[in-house]
């Protein structure tokens, strides 16, 4: 975000861009409709929407001539519908009418900080219970590593929290790659504990920023990175520094924004 490195477009991400479309828009339909076949249909369409949207996408799907490989497309396409089908083993979709689809979601904590993000879907109770859904096109985490998981999870609850007042009832993650799905019922206490990690994490954010002293630490995730070359854990060097450095005494506090997407 500081240095403003463009990511690679991938397939797998692209995958997971076009499942969501499907999932959102397949409640559209009336709910006798909601079928594993006609999903399945969907994906071609909202590949081409995306594509339409997004032209670069092709050379994921381009042979070493620079020609589009179909069969290589049409592979992907079978993944996707494959994850599309899976869903319908872990939910029903004829049983439910999500209140919310792809929502958007800011609040403005009374530090200053605004917390925003995208939530998959939010179902309603007609008791008024609130479950938060986010799909997941890869597999379920180990149990030893699902609290990262479920850390964004609590994310959307306490901006719905601060929103609506309300705290959900149920966070769910389903992911489609493993066929798991994993549930949550947060607590008043827990959402408080998030807001003052996500401060914490903030003020760490903002004298980085503003010092320009960012520590590298290498981790499992460094495997999906596109900039290890310019990374000093990996023997690279980064860009110049693009802001102004402030000397961290003089660092006056500051307002701020964290994405959750």
């Amino acid at each position: 975000m500081i240095d403003k490195l463009p990511e690679k477009p991938s397939a797998a991400a692209t995958r997971g861009t076009v499942v969501h479309a499907v999932l959102e828009r397949l409640f559209d339909t009336p709910a006798p409709d909601r079928t594993a076949p006609r999903a399945r249909a969907m994906v071609p369409g909202e590949w081409e929407r995306l594509l339409a949207a997004k032209p670069e996408l092709a050379e994921l799907f381009a042979a070493e001539d620079g020609a589009q490989d179909p069969e290589r497309l049409a592979g992907w396409l079978r993944e996707a519908e494959q994850l599309v089908e899976r869903w319908f083993t872990l939910e029903d979709p004829m049983r439910l009418e999500p209140a919310e689809r792809e929502l958007y979601v800011e609040t403005a904590l009374e530090s200053g900080l605004t917390l925003r993000g995208y939530i998959d879907r939010v179902d309603i109770a007609p008791t008024g219970e609130v479950r938060v859904v986010d799909y997941k096109t890869g597999k379920a985490p180990a149990p030893q590593f699902r609290g990262d998981a479920l850390f964004q999870m609590k994310f959307y609850a306490l901006v719905l929290w601060r929103l609506r007042g309300i705290v959900p009832k149920r966070l769910q993650l389903v992911y489609l790659g493993s066929g798991d799905v994993l549930t949550y019922d947060p607590q008043a206490a827990e959402l408080e504990a998030v807001e003052r990690k996500l401060l914490a994490l903030w003020e760490a954010i903002r004298e980085a920023t503003e010092t320009g002293n960012w520590r590298p630490r290498q981790t499992k995730l460094c495997g999906w990175c596109d900039h290890q070359a310019l990374c000093p854990e990996f023997g690279g060097t980064p860009p110049p520094y693009p802001l102004k450095v402030i000397p961290a005494q003089s660092s006056p506090a500051s307002q701020g924004r964290m994405d959750q997407v």
